[in-house]
């Protein structure tokens, strides 16, 4: 069952790994595989670099929200031709 991932506090760290994401905020920490992600927001204020956009974008459609969870911005890639 794929599910909405969303990372609305400005806080959060992210990990790209090849397989899976790992989400850590003060509270807890967060594994979650690539395959049951449908999509994901992030808030803008999260340290992310271009390359690991894309490699994100390559699984599933991403979003950049602001603080209150408006979508500031979009990016997806068409597997079939990556």
């Amino acid at each position: 069952m794929k599910r909405i991932l969303i990372i609305k506090s400005s806080k959060a760290r992210i990990h790209i790994d090849n397989k899976y994401l790992i989400v850590k905020t003060l509270y807890e920490d967060k594994i979650i595989s690539y395959k049951h992600i449908q999509e994901a927001y992030i808030n803008k204020l999260i340290t992310i670099s271009p390359a690991q956009c894309l490699k994100l974008a390559s699984y599933f459609p991403l979003y950049f929200i602001n603080q209150h969870g408006k979508i500031l911005g979009h990016m997806e890639l068409d597997n079939e031709k990556v």
